[in-house]
C-alpha cells in the first residue's frame, strides 16, 4: 500500500513548465492515466481514507470523492421536472463539474465549467417559438438567455437611448444609418451574441466532436445540440462534446501562458486534480465515463490536469471486458512506467484500454497503523513571483520606483508654476527646470498662455494679456498676409525664490509698456506692422540666461525669422555680460531698457541702450551735489566684487567723477546688512550727500537705518538713491513702513519726464501745455485705457497699479518697441514695402532719432542714449504713497530743443 500511496502522489504532483519526460521526452505537462482499483472487498475504506489524506494536506491538493452509486439520486434532487425537461445526458460527469466548481485553489476558483455548462445547457433545452421568417432568431434568443442578456435587455436599452436622444430628427437619422447598413450586408450585428466569443470559436475551431464542419457558423451548431434536433445527431458524439469540453475548461484553468506571455493563474496550480469515484460499474455510467475520457484523450491528444481514481468490488471486473491484468500494488511503479512506455503506440491505434491502469486492491486490513508513514498529500509550494499580490507588488515597486522622479518632476513643474504639456507639443513654449541659487525656477520662453512665468498676479495677468495680443496679432495677419509681422522677444528675470513685489511689479510694468504698444499696433490698418512678443525668463537675476539663450532661444532665433530684436535683459551682472555677446553673435539687435553699467555696449555692436550709462549718472550725481552745495557725498553700498556688476562699475565711476571735481566723499560699505550703518541723526549732517549704490531690496533698511533715533528730521543730509530703486519707489508695500514716515528722499529717474506727467496721464486727461507732444498724448490715452483693464481685472489690490503717475518702467519698455517698430517702418520705405531682415533693423536703429513718451532717443550719435534726459526726482514724505515726485535736477535732451527749462535743468 506505501508503494501504491507513492505512486498516487507522484502522479498528483505536477510538473513544471521546464519538466521533460525520460520516457516520452515531453516537456512540462505529463500524460496521466486512468488508474481503476479493482478489489474483490469493498474499495471505499481506501478511498476514504485516500480522500482523508487529501483533506489534510496543506496547502491542499484539489480533489472530489464522489460515491456513483448515489449519483442518481443527487441529479435528481438538484434538477427536478420543472428546472430541467430532461435530465443530463452523463450524470456523473454533472455531478463531478458541480463538485469541482465549488473547489477553490488559494482564493481562486478552480473553474466555471463554461465550455461544459454551455453544452449541458443546449441538450437541455428545446428551442422557443419565434414566428418569422429568421429561423435563428429562437437560438439567439437561447443564448442570449444564457448570457444574461435577453431581449429585455434590449429593449430596456432602446428605451435609454430614446431617453437620451429625445431628437426625433436624430433618432430618425440614427435609424437609417442602421437600415443602410443591413442593406450593406452588416446584418451579422443583429446575429451576435456578445459574451461567448471564446467559446463559439472554440467549438467551431478548437475541437471535432458532433462535426461542427456541418454547420456554416456557431448559431447552427448550437441549434443541432437542443431538444428536438440532438435526436437526429450521434448521441456518442455529443457525449464526447461533453467530455471533451469538461476536460477544455480544467485545461483552461491549469493553462500557463496566454499566447506568449505567462499566466499566473495557471503556475499556482501545482497540482493535479485527482477525483475518486467510488462504486463504478457498467449500468451506473461509470464504466461508460472512463471510456470516454479515454477516446477523448485518445482521439485529441491533449493533455488535462484530471487524475481519476476509479474503484469497484463489482463483477465482472472491467479489466476482463479490457482483456487486461491488474498489477498488484507493489508493482504500480513498474506497471506506471510500462504504461507510459506503451502509451504512444495504444493511443496511436486508439485503443480502448491505452489510458487504463488496473490495479488490484487487496483486503483491508484493520491495523490503523498500517497507513503511518504513508506520504503527505499537500501541494507544492507556489513560486514566489506566481503567488497571489507579489508580483503585484514587484509591479507597483518598479512603478514607484520609475515613476516617483516622474512625480517629483510633476510636482517640482507644478510647484514651479511650468507647464510640462506646453513644452512638449507646443512650438511657441519651451521650458525647463533649473537650479538657481538653490532653488528650482522654470526658465525658457513662451508666446502663449500655456506657459506664464512667475507667482506674482500681476505679472502673469500681463503675460496673459499679451499673449492674447500675440493671438489678434496672428488672425489680423492671416486676414491680411501683406501687412508686416514681427515679433519682439522680450527677456528679463521673472522668477526668484521668495516674494518680492518690487521686481515682480517692476517686470510687469515693463511689459504692460510692451503690452500697450501691441495694442496700438494690433489695430485696423494697411500697412502698420502688427506685433507679437515672445517671453522669456533667464531666472532669478538672470542666473541661467546664459544657458537659456543657447539650448532654448538659438534654436528658436533661427527657426523664426519674424523676431526682429531682443528687449530687456534686467540686471547688468556677468550673466547678462554674456547674453549680450552671445546675442550680438546672432546678428540680432538687443535694447537693454534699464540697462546702465558702462562696458556693456562694448560686448556688442548690435547692442543698443535707452538709459545713459554709469559715467552719466555719476556726472548726475555730481552735479546736483555741486548744485546744492554739499559739503561731502557719503556712497553706502554693499560689498563690492559679488558679480553684481552694475554696482561694483557705478561706485567706481562716481568715486573717479567726485575726486575729479574735488569734492569731498567717501564710499562706505556695510557687511551684510545695511542696518549695520549708523544713524545719520547724531550730528548734523544737514549740509552734506548720501548716495545710495545698491538694490531695491536694501533700501528700506537702508533708510530705517540712517534715520534711526532722529528727532530733527532736518539735521538728517541729503538721501539720493540710484535708478534701481524705481522698484522700491513704485512698490506701495514697501513704503508703507511707519518708520520712513517723514522722510525725504531723491532718486535718479530713467523716465523722469513720463513720471512728471503725473496723475493726469493715468487718467488720459493731459494738461494741453504738457511739453512731451503727441508721442505723450498716445501713450497717457493708451495707458489710462490699460490701467482701467488692470483695475476691473480680479487681480488682488495689492497687485493693482496704485500710484499716481505712470511707471518708468512701463514708459522705457514701451518706447523700446516704439524704437523697434520705426526701424521697421523706414526699412520698410526703404524696401518697398517687404518686412526686413533683423540685420536690417539693426541698421536702422544705427540711425535712428525717435521721439517717444519718455524723451527724445538719437542712435546715431551712440548706441548709447547718453543724450537722453536723466532726472534725479525728490519725495517730500517717502510714506505718502500718494505725493507726486518733483524734478530737482535734469541733464540731457528733454522732448525737443526748445524746451524751456528752469536753472536746475527740469522742465519750466
Amino acid at each position: 500500500m506505501h508503494v501504491l500511496l507513492e505512486v498516487i502522489h507522484g502522479l498528483c504532483d505536477r510538473p513544471g513548465f521546464f519538466y521533460r519526460s525520460k520516457t516520452e521526452e515531453v516537456v512540462g505537462d505529463q500524460p496521466l492515466p486512468l488508474l481503476y482499483l479493482e478489489s474483490e472487498a469493498s474499495p471505499t475504506p481506501f478511498l476514504h481514507a485516500l480522500e482523508h489524506k487529501l483533506d489534510e494536506g496543506r496547502p491542499a491538493i484539489p480533489h472530489a470523492y464522489v460515491d456513483v452509486s448515489a449519483v442518481s439520486a443527487e441529479v435528481d434532487k438538484r434538477w427536478p421536472p420543472e428546472a430541467r425537461e430532461t435530465p443530463p445526458l452523463l450524470p456523473l460527469l454533472d455531478v463531478l463539474s458541480h463538485r469541482l466548481s465549488e473547489v477553490h485553489v488559494g482564493t481562486e476558483r478552480l473553474t466555471r465549467f463554461d465550455h461544459y455548462r454551455l453544452v449541458d445547457w443546449l441538450t437541455s433545452k428545446r428551442l422557443p417559438r419565434k414566428p418569422g421568417r429568421d429561423d435563428r432568431a429562437s437560438v439567439i434568443e437561447l443564448l442570449r438567455q444564457w448570457t444574461g442578456r435577453t431581449a429585455e435587455n434590449g429593449e430596456a436599452l432602446n428605451r435609454a437611448v430614446d431617453a437620451f436622444i429625445p431628437n426625433l430628427v436624430t433618432r430618425l437619422g440614427l435609424g437609417l444609418v442602421a437600415w443602410v447598413g443591413s442593406k450593406a450586408g452588416f446584418r451579422w450585428l443583429g446575429k451576435r451574441v456578445p459574451g461567448l466569443a471564446r467559446e463559439s470559436k472554440w467549438f467551431m475551431r478548437g475541437q471535432n466532436f458532433a462535426l461542427p464542419n456541418h454547420s456554416i457558423e456557431f448559431l447552427g451548431f448550437a441549434e443541432r445540440l437542443t431538444l428536438g434536433r440532438r435526436e437526429s445527431e450521434n448521441t456518442e458524439q455529443i457525449k464526447l462534446l461533453l467530455v471533451h469540453a469538461f476536460l477544455e475548461d480544467l485545461r483552461i484553468a491549469y493553462r500557463r501562458r496566454s499566447r506568449f506571455l505567462p499566466r499566473r493563474a495557471g503556475w499556482r496550480r501545482t497540482a493535479y486534480i485527482p477525483v475518486l469515484l467510488d462504486g463504478v460499474t457498467e449500468d451506473n455510467g461509470g464504466w461508460e465515463l472512463l471510456e470516454l475520457i479515454n477516446d477523448v484523450r485518445n482521439e485529441t491528444g491533449e493533455l488535462d490536469p484530471l487524475l481519476v481514481i476509479a474503484a469497484s468490488s463489482v463483477q465482472p471486473a472491467l479489466s476482463q471486458r479490457l482483456g487486461t491484468t491488474p498489477v498488484a500494488p507493489e508493482e504500480i511503479a513498474e506497471a506506471l512506467t510500462t504504461w507510459r512506455e506503451e502509451l504512444p503506440r495504444k493511443r496511436q491505434m486508439l485503443a480502448p484500454d491505452a489510458r487504463y491502469l488496473m490495479i488490484k486492491l487487496p483486503f483491508p486490513s484493520p491495523d490503523r497503523k498500517k497507513w503511518k508513514g504513508t506520504p503527505a498529500f499537500q501541494a507544492a509550494p507556489v513560486r514566489w513571483l506566481a503567488r497571489s499580490r507579489r508580483l503585484e507588488a514587484i509591479i507597483a515597486a518598479v512603478a514607484v520606483v520609475l515613476l516617483v522622479p516622474g512625480f517629483v518632476t510633476v510636482q517640482n513643474h507644478i510647484e514651479a508654476n511650468c507647464s510640462i504639456v506646453g513644452s512638449a507639443v507646443l512650438p511657441g513654449v519651451s521650458t525647463r527646470l533649473m537650479d538657481v541659487d538653490g532653488n528650482v525656477e522654470c526658465v525658457g520662453y513662451s508666446d502663449n498662455s500655456s506657459q506664464v512665468f512667475g507667482s506674482n498676479e500681476r505679472l502673469r495677468w500681463t503675460q496673459r494679456a499679451v499673449f492674447a495680443q500675440n493671438e489678434e496679432a496672428e488672425r489680423l495677419h492671416e486676414a491680411d498676409p501683406g501687412r508686416p509681422f514681427v515679433s519682439l522677444l522680450y527677456f528679463s528675470s521673472l522668477t526668484h525664490r521668495d516674494t518680492n513685489p518690487d521686481a515682480d511689479h517692476s517686470r510687469a510694468e515693463e511689459l504692460e509698456g510692451m503690452l500697450l504698444k501691441q495694442q496700438q499696433q494690433n489695430a485696423r490698418s494697411r500697412s502698420e506692422p502688427l506685433l507679437r512678443i515672445v517671453i522669456a525668463n533667464g531666472g532669478a537675476m538672470m542666473g541661467r540666461a546664459p544657458e537659456v539663450l543657447r539650448d532654448m532661444l538659438t534654436p528658436l532665433l533661427e527657426r523664426d525669422r519674424s523676431i526682429i530684436g531682443v528687449v530687456g535683459l534686467d540686471r547688468s551682472v556677468a550673466e547678462t555680460q554674456v547674453v549680450i555677446t552671445e546675442l550680438g553673435s546672432l546678428g540680432m539687435p538687443t535694447v537693454g531698457t534699464t540697462l546702465t553699467e558702462a562696458s556693456l555696449p562694448g560686448r556688442s555692436a548690435m547692442y543698443f541702450q535707452l538709459i545713459p550709462g554709469n559715467v552719466r549718472q555719476a556726472d548726475l550725481v555730481r552735479r546736483y551735489a555741486q548744485h546744492v552745495g554739499a559739503t561731502n557725498v557719503t556712497i553706502y553700498h554693499p560689498p563690492l566684487g559679488q558679480g553684481d556688476v552694475y554696482l561694483d562699475d557705478l561706485v567706481n565711476v562716481l568715486g573717479k567723477e567726485l575726486a575729479n571735481a574735488a569734492v569731498l566723499y567717501q564710499a562706505v560699505p556695510w557687511s551684510r546688512s545695511p542696518q549695520e550703518l549708523p544713524s545719520q541723526c547724531v550730528k548734523d549732517h544737514s549740509s552734506e550727500l548720501v548716495f545710495f549704490a545698491g538694490r531695491e531690496e536694501d533700501f528700506g533698511e537702508f533708510l530705517r537705518a540712517i534715520g534711526k533715533d532722529c528727532y530733527d528730521k532736518n539735521r538728517l543730509p541729503r538721501i539720493v538713491a540710484d535708478d534701481a530703486i524705481i522698484r522700491f519707489i513704485a512698490q506701495k508695500g514697501s513704503r508703507m513702513h511707519d518708520s520712513l514716515a517723514g522722510m525725504r528722499v531723491s532718486y535718479v529717474s530713467m523716465a523722469g519726464l513720463v513720471v512728471l506727467a503725473g496723475k493726469a496721464c493715468v487718467e488720459g486727461k493731459l494738461d494741453e501745455n504738457a511739453r512731451g507732444g503727441l508721442p505723450l498724448y498716445a501713450f497717457c490715452a493708451g495707458y489710462s485705457r490699460l490701467a482701467q483693464e488692470i483695475q476691473a481685472s480680479p487681480l488682488p489690490p495689492e497687485d493693482k497699479p496704485a500710484k499716481p503717475w505712470p511707471g518708468e518702467h512701463m514708459g522705457v519698455a514701451y518706447d523700446a518697441a516704439g524704437l523697434f517698430l520705426d526701424a521697421v517702418r523706414n526699412a520698410q520705405s526703404r524696401l518697398a514695402g517687404h518686412t526686413p531682415h533683423r540685420g536690417a533693423i539693426g541698421g536702422e536703429l544705427r540711425e535712428l532719432k525717435s521721439h517717444g513718451a519718455t524723451g527724445r532717443t538719437d542712435f546715431s550719435a551712440s548706441r548709447v542714449g547718453e543724450r537722453r534726459n536723466f532726472t534725479i526726482l525728490e519725495i517730500n514724505d517717502i510714506h505718502d504713497f500718494e505725493q507726486q515726485p518733483t524734478c530737482v535736477y535734469l541733464t540731457g535732451d528733454l522732448y525737443g530743443a526748445d524746451s524751456p527749462r528752469q536753472a536746475n535743468g527740469c522742465p519750466a
